[in-house]
């Protein structure tokens, strides 16, 4: 007998259940092969993607356009040489030239308004201011300047103002003169240059010759200049010493009367004071100016406003006051009609 080894014992069938191989040796399925395929496209594609965002060899500028590559936006630079060859060029004030950009284009600063870098255009500055032409106001005048007039108008003398009755008048009959300005600004006060102007305009030019003045802060060219020495040859004003005439001091209203008393040739009361014990402010009153004042007031030459009693001799006089004292000595010459007023003085 021979011993023979015993035979191999029977392999079990390693199939799960279900019918599956282990995982060792598992087959994949369709749906799964499928997967992996896509994951690995996937995965290519990106590579693919990252790669030709570079310069290297699989950038495609036909392909793969990138965004703002508009070779005109970019600045290209100048042929080696040209900077050598510049020479500067020299400009007179305002030729100064301007680079020609079509509507729109951003330019570099300081050429314009519109922005620089941003090629974004800004909003276009406003055109520059121009002042308009200033009134001509009177100045103390100089040598060699001239000073005009403007046609004389009565826009803000109101019919409620007080000296209406009496500007009206003056002024539609051609007493009131031009001033450097075309209102009449009834309340300012007056000065001595547009007194004279003032005399001259309502009692004509001084008959016979006229001696030359010499005041030495009148020029000839001054707008008062002829007026000023036709009130001063009347004998309605005179200079100061040192051969000067004051045109822009203000005139207070005792000295009014004093020169309308003087040119017009008034011969004071035999009572002065009598006669100015109507008025209670006498206190600053001169006494050298009582009797010419006593004068006016005696021929009704007085207005005074608000307050009838009161005389204000030191008070700046204004171009209403002055006007109304005016046309009360043309109403005595008969050259115009009287009119009624609470501030007469009779």
């Amino acid at each position: 007998m021979v011993n023979l080894p015993p035979d191999p014992p029977d392999q079990p069938d390693r199939r799960r259940g279900d019918g599956a191989w282990p995982r060792e040796n598992r087959i994949l399925d369709t749906d799964e092969l499928l997967a992996v395929v896509l994951a690995f496209l996937g995965i290519g594609s990106i590579l693919w993607w990252g790669l030709s965002r570079s310069q290297g060899w699989l950038a495609d500028s036909s392909l793969l356009p990138r965004q703002g590559s508009d070779s005109s936006s970019l600045v290209q630079p100048e042929p080696a040489g040209q900077a050598d060859s510049f020479e500067p060029r020299t400009f007179e004030p305002n030729q100064r030239p301007r680079p020609d950009r079509p509507p729109g284009v951003a330019g570099p600063p300081g050429w314009g308004p519109e922005s620089s870098s941003s090629g974004v255009t800004a909003p276009a500055a406003p055109p520059p201011l121009v002042p308009a032409a200033p009134t001509t106001v009177p100045t103390p005048p100089s040598g060699g300047v001239t000073e005009t007039t403007q046609p004389l108008t009565l826009v803000d003398v109101p019919v409620t103002h007080w000296a209406y009755p009496f500007i009206k008048p003056m002024f539609d009959q051609g007493y009131l003169p031009d001033f450097p300005e075309s209102g009449f600004q009834p309340d300012q006060p007056l000065t001595r240059a547009e007194l004279a102007a003032l005399l001259s305009q309502s009692f004509g030019q001084a008959p016979g010759s006229r001696p030359e003045l010499a005041f030495g802060d009148v020029p000839s060219t001054y707008w008062a200049a002829p007026a000023i020495e036709n009130a001063v040859t009347h004998g309605f004003m005179s200079g100061y010493p040192k051969d000067v005439f004051r045109p822009d001091q203000a005139v207070p209203r005792y000295e009014v009367l004093v020169a309308l008393a003087t040119g017009l040739g008034l011969t004071p009361p035999p009572a002065p004071d009598q006669t100015l014990q109507t008025f209670v402010d006498l206190d600053s009153l001169p006494a050298w100016a009582r009797p010419k004042v006593a004068a006016a007031t005696e021929n009704a030459l007085v207005v005074n406003y608000p307050n009838r009693d009161q005389l204000k001799p030191t008070q700046a006089a204004t171009r209403a006051e002055i006007v109304a004292m005016i046309h009360q000595t043309l109403v005595q010459q008969g050259k115009l009609p009287a009119v009624e007023s609470p501030y007469e003085v009779p």
